[in-house]
């Protein structure tokens, strides 16, 4: 009853706290950046279009080449006007601040210029925060110019708190002077075109309560609006036609100009002011603004599914809980999507943030509660009898880990068994292991880590039980590796040689309690003496074929050079080459299957036509042609350049050995792709005998080798082949071997194109 009534009071807490926060949250807009950010995302999903009455003439910087820098003479401003007067179109907005005053006589003729246009607007701003005490101070045209224009309109942008225009108001409130009690308000510039150009005021701005309310804009796709230069106008390249019954807007588009700010395009670049007025003018003709729901709507709705889960909890089994959480989220940002849909936006995070408040913390809280609760049951087990009584009485309906906490009271006679069961396991390992915790000292041992200690390694200190399995040599390198303290991985160790000349492999692994917290490291000791000692074998072997054994080979061939070309002497250089041939595709193999691949770029054809002409000496010999035909149009791939080169000689030479006198080999190299993957093919092939059938299968196994039919002094060894394999399958690439109708053999090899240093960059 006691934990049952903990619940009770955990739960409302945990209730009350989310509610708040979710409240707090969208009271002060505190997730606006997640918020916003998933509304760019559905925005960009369906954009509005562009309508095609609205144009805009821009200060491009093909005007400016043109005009010179910016800004112009009023007089340059008074040759459009002119020209616009004449097109009659629908309505203009000049949005170009004119509210200082000029020359005199510039002032005067752009006002006669502006009174020709029957519906020109000029913008006003206002300046934050104002003089004399004022709120802000109101930035309008020069006084000749207010009076010549059919009105003026304010043309402030709102950003949001990421600097972002998402967000504009249909009209502006506020009092002129500090003193002034009475409000005056202002239309906006885009607000005044629309009634100029229909007639009447828009929609929204009548269907709205308080025309200040902020609307989210809905963004046509960058560049679409009509645009042209405004010199292309002023210079009569623009016929008066395109003009008339337009909705002109003229502005800054030019980089340079500072007229430039984000826009929610998911691009991350910015919009020039006058294409954000466009936008604007566009969704006031359309209706199509997005009104953000209203702070009691958003949080009625936002605390729902947080409500949802919460009385869940009494209920369903944990394993329900996470699905019908994962389904809230869903049905959360679906409603959002939906929502939109009908141009209204309810900003998802706050609901979200409740969910993922209220799911860990009561996880936490009914955790903590059961846990006391179990503590208390220890603690009267290690008092009593193990034998505990099972409860006949039911206690009525509970929670379902209720139920599973008062079960498992009943089960804690097992742990000691399992505890048990564990430490025999541990201490009959058939390798040295030992346990330290938090504080380094050693808290277990199994007996192969106990040996040799008459006083015991338990609460040994990690340095010290180090030290007395670790050889001095090795010591450093051991704790370096325990220095690093992360998580095992493959490959994941260090080897040493003990104080009694064993060669072990440590791995260290966490020690971690069921709610993730570190408790200790267990270090696992691997006897690896005989691996390491094989290992020393094998590069005593390879020493020996890569020097020992070459040299004297090198030797011969040094002390034949110069010499009569007597069948003696060849037969002695041809079996002096086979030894170094056998020597190096077996180091070869050896050090392939022994080191980690380290590729780099390379040219192919470069490395393939150096290949083929290392051996040219010999194909001349018995005036054989290799020719290299390159159609890869200078392909890359990423490679080993050592052994390839060793492979393609091994080929090119097996070429030359099975070839007949006075013959010709071929080497293709191309580009072609396999199952959408760019591949680079090279292929070589010969005019002898072909491969015998029984071969094929086995060509590439090693000491598989027919040299009935070699025609050169040097016959083959059997690893050749099979060190050529091995080296294009580390590459990623194939090998296969054919005969060819008209005679010889053709080995093709397919090697992955190196990826395009841009792609490689994304």
């Amino acid at each position: 009853m006691k934990l049952r009534r903990r619940l009770g009071i955990e739960w409302a807490g945990v209730a009350l706290v989310a509610s708040l926060v979710v409240t707090a949250l969208i009271y002060w807009n505190s997730l606006s950046g997640f918020d916003n950010l998933l509304y760019d995302r559905l925005s960009d999903v369906d954009r509005p279009e562009a309508s095609e009455e609205i144009l805009i003439i821009a200060i491009d910087e093909d005007s400016l080449a043109r005009f010179g820098k910016w800004p112009w003479s009023r007089e340059r401003h008074a040759e459009l006007l002119d020209i616009l007067a004449d097109a009659r179109p629908k309505a203009v907005a000049f949005d170009i601040l004119l509210s200082e005053p000029g020359n005199a006589d510039e002032d005067a003729a752009l006002a006669e210029a502006a009174a020709k246009n029957e519906n020109l607007f000029l913008p006003l701003h206002f300046v934050f925060p104002g003089t004399n005490g004022t709120e802000f101070d109101i930035k309008e045209p020069v006084a000749p110019l207010r009076q010549s224009v059919t009105d003026v309109g304010h043309v402030n942008l709102q950003f949001d708190r990421d600097g972002v225009v998402r967000r504009t108001s249909l009209c502006f409130v506020g009092t002129r002077e500090a003193s002034d009690s009475k409000e005056t308000t202002w239309p906006h510039l885009m607000e005044q075109i629309y009634r100029s150009a229909f007639g009447k005021n828009s929609a929204v701005y009548d269907r709205l309560d308080n025309c200040e309310q902020p609307l989210l804009m809905p963004f046509a796709s960058r560049g679409s609006f009509s645009q042209i230069a405004y010199a292309a106008v002023v210079d009569g390249e623009i016929p008066a036609a395109f003009l008339q019954d337009k909705i002109i807007l003229v502005g800054a588009t030019a980089q340079g100009l500072g007229d430039q700010h984000p826009v929610p395009l998911g691009d991350g670049g910015t919009m020039a002011g006058v294409e954000i007025m466009a936008n604007m003018l566009n969704d006031i003709q359309a209706d199509q603004f997005i009104t953000p729901a209203s702070p009691s709507f958003h949080i009625i709705l936002s605390l729902v599914p947080t409500w949802i889960l919460l009385i869940g909890f009494w209920r369903w089994r944990p394993r329900t809980t996470i699905f019908v959480s994962l389904a809230l989220v869903a049905i959360i940002l679906a409603s959002s999507v939906l929502l939109l849909s009908f141009e209204i936006w309810l900003a998802p995070g706050a609901a979200l943030v409740g969910l993922a408040l209220v799911y860990p913390i009561w996880g936490w809280r009914r955790l903590q509660a059961t846990s006391d609760f179990m503590g208390d049951e220890l603690k009267n087990y290690r008092s009593e009898t193990p034998d505990i009584p099972v409860l006949q009485t039911p206690l009525g309906p509970v929670d379902l880990v209720t139920e599973q906490a008062e079960e498992l009271a009943h089960a804690i006679k097992y742990v000691r068994d399992l505890r048990r069961f564990i430490s025999d396991a541990l201490t009959n390992l058939p390798d040295p292991m030992f346990i330290t915790g938090l504080d380094g000292q050693v808290k277990f041992v199994n007996k192969l880590a106990q040996t040799g200690f008459e006083d015991g390694a338990l609460d040994l200190a990690l340095d010290d039980m180090l030290a007395r399995f670790v050889s001095p040599a090795d010591l450093g390198d051991v704790k370096d590796y325990l220095a690093l303290d992360q998580q095992a991985r493959e490959h994941d160790y260090v080897d040493f040689t003990s104080t009694s000349d064993q060669v072990f492999a440590m791995r260290r692994a966490r020690v971690l309690s069921n709610e993730g917290e570190l408790r200790g490291h267990i270090h696992y000791l691997a006897d690896i003496t005989a691996v390491a000692n094989a290992a020393q074998e094998r590069e005593e072997v390879l020493q020996l074929l890569s020097h020992d054994m070459r040299s004297p080979q090198a030797a011969i061939l040094a002390l034949l050079d110069g010499q009569d070309a007597t069948d003696s002497n060849k037969r002695i250089e041809g079996h002096a080459r086979r030894t170094l041939a056998l020597a190096d595709n077996f180091v070869g193999l050896a050090r392939i299957k022994s080191s980690e691949f380290s590729g780099e770029d390379i040219l192919l054809s470069d490395l393939v036509i150096e290949a083929n002409d290392s051996l040219w000496p010999l194909a001349k010999q018995r005036g054989i042609k290799s020719r290299v035909d390159d159609q890869s149009d200078g392909a890359f791939i990423i490679g080993e350049p050592s052994s390839l080169y060793r492979s393609f000689v091994n080929l090119i030479d097996n070429a030359i050995k099975y070839s007949p006198d006075n013959s010709e080999i071929s080497l293709l190299l191309r580009k072609i792709s396999l199952d959408r993957q760019p591949f680079v093919s090279v292929t070589i092939a010969d005019q002898g005998d072909g491969i015998a059938e029984d071969m094929l299968d086995q060509l590439f196994e090693r000491f598989a080798s027919d040299d009935s039919d070699a025609k050169g002094i040097v016959k083959g060894a059997g690893l050749g082949l099979n060190f050529v394999a091995a080296v294009i399958e580390r590459h990623g690439g194939t090998i296969s071997a054919e005969n060819v109708r008209k005679g010889g053999a053709c080995f093709t090899i397919l090697l992955p194109l190196a990826p395009d240093p841009a792609e490689a960059e994304q």
